[in-house]
Protein backbone atom coordinates (compact mmCIF):
# COMPACT_ATOMS: atom_id res chain seq x y z
CA UNK A 1 0.00 0.00 0.00
CA UNK A 2 1.35 3.42 -0.98
CA UNK A 3 2.08 5.68 1.96
CA UNK A 4 0.03 8.93 2.03
CA UNK A 5 2.04 11.87 0.72
CA UNK A 6 1.54 13.95 3.85
CA UNK A 7 3.00 11.07 5.89
CA UNK A 8 6.08 10.92 3.66
CA UNK A 9 6.63 14.68 4.04
CA UNK A 10 6.13 14.48 7.80
CA UNK A 11 8.70 11.69 8.12
CA UNK A 12 11.13 13.70 6.01
CA UNK A 13 10.88 16.67 8.37
CA UNK A 14 11.10 14.43 11.45
CA UNK A 15 14.21 12.85 10.02
CA UNK A 16 15.75 16.31 9.59
CA UNK A 17 14.96 17.10 13.22
CA UNK A 18 16.31 13.82 14.60
CA UNK A 19 19.49 14.08 12.52
CA UNK A 20 20.21 17.60 13.75
CA UNK A 21 19.40 19.66 10.67
CA UNK A 22 17.03 21.60 12.91
CA UNK A 23 17.70 22.17 16.60
CA UNK A 24 15.51 23.24 19.51
CA UNK A 25 13.68 26.52 18.73
CA UNK A 26 14.88 26.58 15.10
CA UNK A 27 12.22 27.81 12.69
CA UNK A 28 10.86 25.31 10.18
CA UNK A 29 9.79 26.11 6.60
CA UNK A 30 6.36 27.69 6.34
CA UNK A 31 3.23 25.97 5.00
CA UNK A 32 3.80 27.74 1.67
CA UNK A 33 7.47 26.70 1.55
CA UNK A 34 6.62 23.05 2.27
CA UNK A 35 3.87 23.08 -0.35
CA UNK A 36 6.27 24.49 -2.95
CA UNK A 37 9.17 22.19 -2.03
CA UNK A 38 7.13 18.99 -2.23
CA UNK A 39 4.68 20.18 -4.90
CA UNK A 40 1.63 19.62 -2.72
CA UNK A 41 -1.39 21.67 -1.72
CA UNK A 42 -1.44 24.11 1.17
CA UNK A 43 -3.93 21.79 2.88
CA UNK A 44 -1.39 18.96 2.81
CA UNK A 45 1.46 21.06 4.19
CA UNK A 46 -0.83 22.38 6.93
CA UNK A 47 -1.74 18.83 7.92
CA UNK A 48 1.95 17.93 8.14
CA UNK A 49 2.66 20.77 10.57
CA UNK A 50 -0.50 20.09 12.57
CA UNK A 51 0.53 16.45 13.04
CA UNK A 52 4.04 17.41 14.10
CA UNK A 53 2.58 19.85 16.61
CA UNK A 54 0.23 17.19 18.03
CA UNK A 55 3.20 14.83 18.44
CA UNK A 56 5.02 17.49 20.42
CA UNK A 57 7.91 17.85 17.99
CA UNK A 58 7.15 21.45 17.06
CA UNK A 59 5.31 24.44 18.48
CA UNK A 60 3.67 27.24 16.52
CA UNK A 61 3.50 30.99 17.11
CA UNK A 62 0.71 32.89 15.48
CA UNK A 63 2.08 35.18 12.81
CA UNK A 64 5.64 33.90 13.22
CA UNK A 65 5.65 30.26 12.09
CA UNK A 66 6.60 26.80 13.34
CA UNK A 67 9.56 26.01 15.60
CA UNK A 68 11.29 22.84 16.86
CA UNK A 69 10.29 21.89 20.39
CA UNK A 70 13.07 21.30 22.91
CA UNK A 71 13.27 17.66 24.06
CA UNK A 72 14.38 17.33 27.64
CA UNK A 73 16.87 14.54 28.24
CA UNK A 74 16.03 12.38 31.20
CA UNK A 75 18.76 12.02 33.82
CA UNK A 76 16.71 10.33 36.54
CA UNK A 77 18.56 9.02 39.59
CA UNK A 78 15.53 7.08 40.85
CA UNK A 79 15.90 3.35 41.47
CA UNK A 80 14.02 2.00 38.45
CA UNK A 81 13.53 -1.76 38.27
CA UNK A 82 11.35 -2.23 35.16
CA UNK A 83 12.82 -2.90 31.73
CA UNK A 84 10.66 -2.59 28.62
CA UNK A 85 10.78 -4.88 25.59
CA UNK A 86 9.19 -3.07 22.61
CA UNK A 87 8.30 -5.45 19.80
CA UNK A 88 6.30 -4.99 16.58
CA UNK A 89 4.04 -8.04 16.61
CA UNK A 90 4.30 -10.22 19.72
CA UNK A 91 1.24 -12.30 18.88
CA UNK A 92 2.44 -13.71 15.55
CA UNK A 93 3.84 -17.22 15.36
CA UNK A 94 6.68 -16.04 13.13
CA UNK A 95 8.25 -13.80 15.78
CA UNK A 96 11.30 -15.34 17.42
CA UNK A 97 11.35 -16.29 21.09
CA UNK A 98 13.75 -13.60 22.25
CA UNK A 99 11.97 -13.37 25.59
CA UNK A 100 13.33 -16.69 26.82
CA UNK A 101 16.91 -15.41 26.61
CA UNK A 102 15.98 -12.00 28.00
CA UNK A 103 14.39 -13.56 31.08
CA UNK A 104 17.36 -15.87 31.58
CA UNK A 105 19.70 -12.86 31.66
CA UNK A 106 17.43 -11.18 34.23
CA UNK A 107 17.65 -14.07 36.69
CA UNK A 108 19.20 -13.06 40.03
CA UNK A 109 18.84 -9.35 39.19
CA UNK A 110 16.38 -6.86 40.71
CA UNK A 111 14.89 -6.06 37.31
CA UNK A 112 11.50 -7.04 35.91
CA UNK A 113 10.51 -7.32 32.25
CA UNK A 114 7.51 -5.59 30.71
CA UNK A 115 6.43 -6.13 27.09
CA UNK A 116 4.76 -3.55 24.86
CA UNK A 117 3.74 -3.62 21.21
CA UNK A 118 5.14 -0.54 19.47
CA UNK A 119 1.94 0.10 17.50
CA UNK A 120 0.31 0.92 20.83
CA UNK A 121 2.91 3.51 21.85
CA UNK A 122 2.29 7.10 20.85
CA UNK A 123 4.96 9.73 20.49
CA UNK A 124 3.60 11.40 23.62
CA UNK A 125 4.11 8.22 25.66
CA UNK A 126 7.83 8.04 24.96
CA UNK A 127 8.54 10.72 27.59
CA UNK A 128 6.71 8.62 30.20
CA UNK A 129 8.62 5.52 29.11
CA UNK A 130 11.91 7.38 29.53
CA UNK A 131 10.89 8.36 33.04
CA UNK A 132 9.57 5.00 34.22
CA UNK A 133 11.90 2.38 32.76
CA UNK A 134 15.52 1.64 33.56
CA UNK A 135 16.19 0.60 29.97
CA UNK A 136 14.65 -0.65 26.75
CA UNK A 137 15.19 -3.48 24.31
CA UNK A 138 13.66 -2.41 21.02
CA UNK A 139 12.85 -4.53 17.97
CA UNK A 140 12.11 -2.15 15.05
CA UNK A 141 10.06 -3.57 12.19
CA UNK A 142 11.45 -1.18 9.56
CA UNK A 143 13.00 2.24 9.01
CA UNK A 144 9.74 3.95 9.95
CA UNK A 145 9.86 2.33 13.40
CA UNK A 146 13.43 3.55 13.78
CA UNK A 147 12.34 7.07 12.94
CA UNK A 148 9.30 6.94 15.22
CA UNK A 149 10.98 5.40 18.27
CA UNK A 150 14.77 4.95 18.15
CA UNK A 151 15.74 8.57 17.56
CA UNK A 152 13.38 9.94 20.24
CA UNK A 153 14.68 7.37 22.72
CA UNK A 154 18.21 8.52 21.96
CA UNK A 155 17.27 12.17 22.45
CA UNK A 156 15.62 11.24 25.74
CA UNK A 157 18.84 9.54 26.86
CA UNK A 158 17.20 6.17 27.52
CA UNK A 159 19.54 3.13 27.78
CA UNK A 160 18.51 1.14 24.70
CA UNK A 161 19.65 -1.94 22.81
CA UNK A 162 18.29 -2.71 19.33
CA UNK A 163 17.33 -6.22 18.25
CA UNK A 164 17.61 -7.61 14.71
CA UNK A 165 18.27 -4.29 12.95
CA UNK A 166 21.05 -1.73 12.80
CA UNK A 167 20.31 1.94 13.39
CA UNK A 168 22.48 4.49 11.63
CA UNK A 169 22.88 7.95 13.06
CA UNK A 170 22.49 7.13 16.77
CA UNK A 171 24.98 5.41 19.09
CA UNK A 172 22.80 2.46 20.08
CA UNK A 173 24.22 -1.01 20.48
CA UNK A 174 22.57 -3.75 18.44
CA UNK A 175 22.37 -7.53 18.65
CA UNK A 176 21.62 -9.20 15.34
CA UNK A 177 21.73 -12.53 13.60
CA UNK A 178 24.50 -12.98 11.07
CA UNK A 179 22.15 -12.26 8.19
CA UNK A 180 24.99 -11.97 5.69
CA UNK A 181 26.16 -15.44 6.68
CA UNK A 182 22.60 -16.72 6.34
CA UNK A 183 22.16 -15.36 2.83
CA UNK A 184 25.53 -16.81 1.86
CA UNK A 185 24.83 -20.27 3.34
CA UNK A 186 21.40 -20.48 1.70
CA UNK A 187 22.76 -19.57 -1.72
CA UNK A 188 25.87 -21.73 -1.44
CA UNK A 189 23.68 -24.70 -0.45
CA UNK A 190 21.82 -24.35 -3.76
CA UNK A 191 25.05 -23.80 -5.71
CA UNK A 192 26.48 -26.99 -4.18
CA UNK A 193 23.61 -28.85 -5.83
CA UNK A 194 24.76 -27.51 -9.21
CA UNK A 195 22.04 -24.90 -9.54
CA UNK A 196 23.14 -21.88 -11.54
CA UNK A 197 19.98 -19.78 -11.86
CA UNK A 198 19.16 -18.71 -8.32
CA UNK A 199 16.79 -15.87 -7.42
CA UNK A 200 16.46 -13.84 -4.22
CA UNK A 201 12.80 -13.04 -3.44
CA UNK A 202 11.66 -10.60 -0.78
CA UNK A 203 8.49 -8.89 0.41
CA UNK A 204 10.56 -5.99 1.73
CA UNK A 205 12.69 -3.58 -0.24
CA UNK A 206 16.30 -4.14 0.72
CA UNK A 207 16.91 -0.44 1.34
CA UNK A 208 14.19 -0.39 4.00
CA UNK A 209 15.34 -3.14 6.40
CA UNK A 210 18.98 -3.81 7.30
CA UNK A 211 18.49 -7.52 8.09
CA UNK A 212 16.90 -8.20 4.70
CA UNK A 213 19.62 -6.17 2.98
CA UNK A 214 22.38 -8.19 4.67
CA UNK A 215 20.76 -11.47 3.59
CA UNK A 216 20.67 -10.18 0.03
CA UNK A 217 24.33 -9.14 0.18
CA UNK A 218 25.24 -12.63 1.39
CA UNK A 219 23.34 -14.05 -1.57
CA UNK A 220 25.28 -11.79 -3.94
CA UNK A 221 28.62 -12.77 -2.37
CA UNK A 222 27.93 -16.47 -2.79
CA UNK A 223 27.00 -15.93 -6.45
CA UNK A 224 30.15 -13.87 -6.99
CA UNK A 225 32.41 -16.43 -5.30
CA UNK A 226 31.02 -19.07 -7.67
CA UNK A 227 31.24 -16.89 -10.77
CA UNK A 228 27.46 -16.57 -11.06
CA UNK A 229 25.37 -13.43 -11.38
CA UNK A 230 22.16 -14.64 -13.02
CA UNK A 231 19.13 -12.58 -11.91
CA UNK A 232 21.15 -10.97 -9.14
CA UNK A 233 18.58 -8.19 -8.64
CA UNK A 234 16.05 -8.96 -5.91
CA UNK A 235 12.53 -9.95 -6.93
CA UNK A 236 9.81 -8.30 -4.86
CA UNK A 237 6.62 -10.16 -4.04
CA UNK A 238 3.41 -9.13 -2.27
CA UNK A 239 2.81 -11.65 0.50
CA UNK A 240 -0.94 -10.96 0.55
CA UNK A 241 -1.39 -12.70 -2.79
CA UNK A 242 -3.50 -15.84 -3.11
CA UNK A 243 -2.10 -18.86 -4.91
CA UNK A 244 -3.67 -17.85 -8.24
CA UNK A 245 -2.14 -14.37 -7.92
CA UNK A 246 1.37 -15.84 -7.95
CA UNK A 247 0.98 -16.91 -11.57
CA UNK A 248 2.87 -13.88 -12.94
CA UNK A 249 5.72 -14.44 -10.49
CA UNK A 250 5.95 -18.13 -11.36
CA UNK A 251 5.78 -17.33 -15.07
CA UNK A 252 8.68 -14.88 -14.70
CA UNK A 253 10.72 -17.47 -12.80
CA UNK A 254 10.12 -20.05 -15.52
CA UNK A 255 10.94 -17.56 -18.27
CA UNK A 256 14.22 -16.72 -16.52
CA UNK A 257 14.99 -20.44 -16.08
CA UNK A 258 15.17 -20.03 -12.31
CA UNK A 259 15.48 -23.32 -10.46
CA UNK A 260 16.68 -22.17 -7.05
CA UNK A 261 15.02 -19.63 -4.74
CA UNK A 262 16.39 -17.92 -1.64
CA UNK A 263 13.52 -16.28 0.27
CA UNK A 264 13.58 -13.40 2.73
CA UNK A 265 11.84 -15.56 5.35
CA UNK A 266 9.92 -18.78 5.91
CA UNK A 267 6.49 -17.22 5.49
CA UNK A 268 7.32 -16.07 1.98
CA UNK A 269 9.00 -19.38 1.13
CA UNK A 270 5.95 -21.37 2.26
CA UNK A 271 3.60 -19.08 0.31
CA UNK A 272 5.65 -19.60 -2.87
CA UNK A 273 5.79 -23.35 -2.28
CA UNK A 274 2.01 -23.47 -1.92
CA UNK A 275 1.59 -21.45 -5.12
CA UNK A 276 3.97 -23.71 -7.05
CA UNK A 277 2.16 -26.82 -5.85
CA UNK A 278 -1.18 -25.25 -6.78
CA UNK A 279 0.18 -24.71 -10.30
CA UNK A 280 1.36 -28.35 -10.49
CA UNK A 281 5.09 -27.72 -10.08
CA UNK A 282 7.09 -30.08 -7.90
CA UNK A 283 9.45 -29.21 -5.06
CA UNK A 284 12.36 -29.88 -5.08
CA UNK A 285 12.28 -31.45 -8.56
CA UNK A 286 11.31 -28.23 -10.40
CA UNK A 287 12.37 -25.66 -7.80
CA UNK A 288 14.57 -25.88 -4.74
CA UNK A 289 13.65 -23.34 -2.06
CA UNK A 290 15.35 -22.03 1.10
CA UNK A 291 13.64 -19.90 3.74
CA UNK A 292 14.91 -18.02 6.78
CA UNK A 293 13.91 -18.18 10.49
CA UNK A 294 13.15 -21.91 11.04
CA UNK A 295 9.61 -21.18 12.17
CA UNK A 296 7.48 -24.01 13.50
CA UNK A 297 5.52 -24.09 10.24
CA UNK A 298 8.70 -24.75 8.24
CA UNK A 299 8.93 -28.25 9.74
CA UNK A 300 5.39 -29.30 8.85
CA UNK A 301 4.84 -27.86 5.38
CA UNK A 302 4.96 -30.42 2.55
CA UNK A 303 7.77 -30.83 1.72
CA UNK A 304 9.52 -29.60 4.90
CA UNK A 305 11.39 -26.38 4.24
CA UNK A 306 15.16 -25.98 4.22
CA UNK A 307 15.83 -22.82 6.22
CA UNK A 308 18.27 -20.79 8.31
CA UNK A 309 17.86 -21.01 12.06
CA UNK A 310 18.40 -17.91 14.17
CA UNK A 311 19.38 -18.36 17.81
CA UNK A 312 16.67 -16.10 19.22
CA UNK A 313 17.34 -17.15 22.80
CA UNK A 314 21.02 -16.23 22.49
CA UNK A 315 20.17 -12.91 20.84
CA UNK A 316 17.74 -12.00 23.62
CA UNK A 317 20.18 -13.01 26.35
CA UNK A 318 23.11 -11.07 24.87
CA UNK A 319 20.91 -8.01 24.34
CA UNK A 320 19.75 -8.00 27.96
CA UNK A 321 23.26 -8.63 29.31
CA UNK A 322 24.55 -5.67 27.34
CA UNK A 323 21.62 -3.46 28.37
CA UNK A 324 22.33 -4.19 32.04
CA UNK A 325 25.92 -3.07 31.49
CA UNK A 326 24.71 0.22 29.98
CA UNK A 327 22.28 0.78 32.86
CA UNK A 328 25.04 0.22 35.40
CA UNK A 329 27.61 2.24 33.43
CA UNK A 330 26.24 4.79 30.93
CA UNK A 331 29.76 5.10 29.45
CA UNK A 332 29.69 1.49 28.22
CA UNK A 333 30.95 1.54 24.61
CA UNK A 334 28.51 0.98 21.78
CA UNK A 335 28.73 -2.55 20.35
CA UNK A 336 27.44 -4.49 17.35
CA UNK A 337 26.98 -8.07 18.51
CA UNK A 338 26.47 -10.67 15.77
CA UNK A 339 25.11 -14.16 16.46
CA UNK A 340 25.77 -16.87 13.87
CA UNK A 341 22.95 -18.74 12.12
CA UNK A 342 22.71 -22.43 11.15
CA UNK A 343 21.50 -24.05 7.92
CA UNK A 344 18.73 -26.61 8.53
CA UNK A 345 18.56 -28.95 5.52
CA UNK A 346 15.17 -30.43 4.68
CA UNK A 347 13.28 -31.85 1.71
CA UNK A 348 12.55 -28.56 -0.09
CA UNK A 349 16.11 -28.71 -1.45
CA UNK A 350 16.76 -32.47 -1.49
CA UNK A 351 15.25 -35.02 -3.88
Amino acid sequence: MTKPLYQTIKEHIKNDIYHGKYHAHDQLPSENDIAATFNVSRITSKRVLNDLEQEGLIYRKRGLGSFVSPIEKITSTRDLTDILFIMPFPDTYSFGNYTQGILQALQDTPYRLQVQQNSKISAEQLQDIATNYAGIIFYPFNNNDILEYAYPLYLLNVPTVILDKEVSGVPFSSVISNNFQGGYLATQHLIDQELKNIAYISTTRIEDVSSVRERYFGYLKALSDSGLNHNAKPIYCNLTKHADDFKDLIHDLIASEINGIVCENDILAISIMNALTHLNYSIPQDFKIVGFDNTQASQFVNPPLTTLEQNFKQIGMRAMQHLLKIIQDPNTPQERLIIDVSLIKRESTHN
